[in-house]
């Protein structure tokens, strides 16, 4: 569709339509405002945040991301005492972590 169709369906200048598709390109074009054009154009606006991960994969990842920074002061003394935290200590660090998840605490410590 031209920018003056466009513009026609929108009651606004050709230009404006410009500024619009401007706006789009750079990120400052608001959700109202696409909502209007996806109007004119017949359609509808979508607007989604799609994740990355799992739910699940997220949650642990804070919660384990939680657990290292409380264990980050005591990993550091260990290792400059060459005691490491090492992998025997995983399974600790995912059952701190799964404490965490029960108690739904993992969102209100940053």
């Amino acid at each position: 569709m031209s920018q003056a169709a466009l513009a026609r369906r929108l009651n606004i200048s050709p230009g404006a339509v410009a500024q619009l598709e401007a706006a789009e390109r750079d990120g400052g074009i608001t959700i109202n405002r696409l909502t209007d054009v996806a109007r004119a154009l017949d359609c509808e606006l979508v607007y989604a945040l799609v994740p990355r991960k799992t739910l699940d994969d997220t949650v642990r990842t804070q919660a384990r991301a939680l657990v290292a920074k409380d264990l980050g002061y005591v990993e550091s003394t260990m290792t400059l005492e060459d005691q490491g935290i090492g992998e025997d200590q995983q399974d600790k660090i995912d059952l701190f972590a799964a404490d965490l998840i029960r108690d739904g605490r993992i969102w209100d410590i940053t």
